[in-house]
């Protein structure tokens, strides 16, 4: 009966720990532009092109940023990951700080907050012009811990229904 028990009790803590590992949503639409998967120690994803790298520290030099970087048929991608030289909230306010702080300029004609993999985030929609051009900034400020965030970003004229894109792009992420 012990052995019984000890086996049931496997079982259950096995099934367990299946059912508690992250779940990524799935795309319903693929559009076929995301040919290009990248991977880092901080995250995965698939981009629309040849990624390009490079880092800075931010202006008020209180964090570094990696930026990873593609553009194909006038979309622009981005994933930066900001490391803080120290702790922020891991909520809603730090997502909320990041997408207050942008300055894309222009109107935020989408705004919400939620949780991907675990981690709050905020999202936001940007619809700003240049040189008479249109375009919208969609963007996901990801908190991910108390020294982390991950910002998933897309770029394009206003008048391209990039949308499906930003799904192939948003949905290829994850988080390591």
């Amino acid at each position: 009966m012990k052995k019984l028990s000890a086996l049931f009790l496997s079982l259950v803590f096995a099934v367990s720990l299946f059912a508690a590992q992250i779940q990524y949503p799935v795309n319903p639409n693929p559009t076929a532009f995301q040919t290009t998967p990248y991977s880092t120690s901080a995250f995965s994803a698939t981009f629309n092109g040849g990624v390009e790298t490079s880092g800075y520290r931010s202006s008020e030099n209180h964090s570094s940023n990696s930026v990873y970087i593609s553009t194909n048929h006038g979309v622009m991608q981005r994933i930066v990951v900001r490391t803080v030289d120290y702790d922020i909230p891991v909520d809603l306010t730090s997502s909320n700080f990041y997408a207050d702080d942008d300055t894309t300029g222009g109107t935020i004609d989408n705004r919400s907050t939620a949780v991907w993999e675990g981690h709050p985030y905020t999202y936001t929609r940007h619809l700003y012009t240049v040189n008479g051009v249109e375009f919208s900034k969609r963007t996901r400020y990801i908190i991910v811990n108390s020294r982390t965030a991950i910002f998933i970003q897309q770029v394009s004229a206003s008048s391209y229904n990039d949308q499906p894109e930003w799904y192939d792009f948003e949905y290829s992420l994850r988080i390591r």
